[in-house]
């Protein structure tokens, strides 16, 4: 697979999780976002939220060992899954606090993260 393809699969990923925060966000009772601020926060999470994966996604692939070295088959089992979602879910993570310093600092909005 080769990079816009894994990019467009990131970006696909991260706007279906988006969409889904922004329909919790449009019918919860704490979030009052209004129409242009529940369309920035899609927009800008997917954004955001892409690139960091994307990112987490490269470094992955950079330094992924070759081998682990463990003591016994729980401590292989987490050391397998952290190297197939670990520095994606860090990026992600990433993505998420930048989407809301965006959507605080920039644009105004407050309370997404509280």
């Amino acid at each position: 697979m080769n990079v816009k393809e894994r990019f467009i699969k990131h970006g696909i990923i991260c706007f279906a999780v988006f969409f889904c925060l922004s329909l919790i966000a449009i019918f919860s009772p704490k979030i009052h976002l209004g129409f242009m601020g529940n369309i920035a926060f899609l927009i800008s999470g997917t954004i955001f939220t892409t690139i960091g994966v994307f990112i987490g996604d490269t470094f992955r692939r950079f330094v992924i060992p070759d081998a682990y070295f463990v003591a016994d088959a729980v401590d292989a089992f987490k050391k397998k899954i952290f190297w197939l979602y670990g520095p994606q879910c860090i990026g992600w993570f990433i993505g998420v606090i930048a989407t809301n310093g965006f959507m605080q600092n920039t644009l105004g909005f407050s309370g997404l993260l509280a």
